[in-house]
């Protein structure tokens, strides 16, 4: 085995969970607060949601580095925050009238 292999993995793993962390919470975020202005005034499910985005954010990040599959944590972060960027982009349209 190549000595430097388990280093790549690991920095591929460490740049998968800030970035993909990052992008995928951002964009539950988006879409959990455009699901919650709804029932309750915008600017108080923004806050809230910008509340919730540290939890959500500190859990994909425990997560990236307990998951032992690699391509599984590319498939989640990179599949979940692009569906749920499209998704929020789809509701704030329907939402708008557009």
């Amino acid at each position: 085995m190549d000595a430097a292999r388990p280093w790549a993995a690991i920095g591929q793993r460490l740049v998968l969970a800030l970035v993909g962390g990052y992008f995928l919470s951002a964009a539950a975020a988006t879409l959990l607060a455009l699901g919650l202005s709804q029932v309750m005034p915008r600017s108080e499910a923004v806050m809230l949601m910008a509340m919730c985005v540290f939890v959500i954010y500190l859990v994909v990040l425990l997560w990236a580095f307990a998951e032992h599959r690699l391509i599984w944590l590319w498939a989640v972060l990179g599949g979940g925050a692009g569906m749920a960027q499209l998704l929020a982009f789809l509701a704030r349209r329907a939402l708008s009238g557009a």
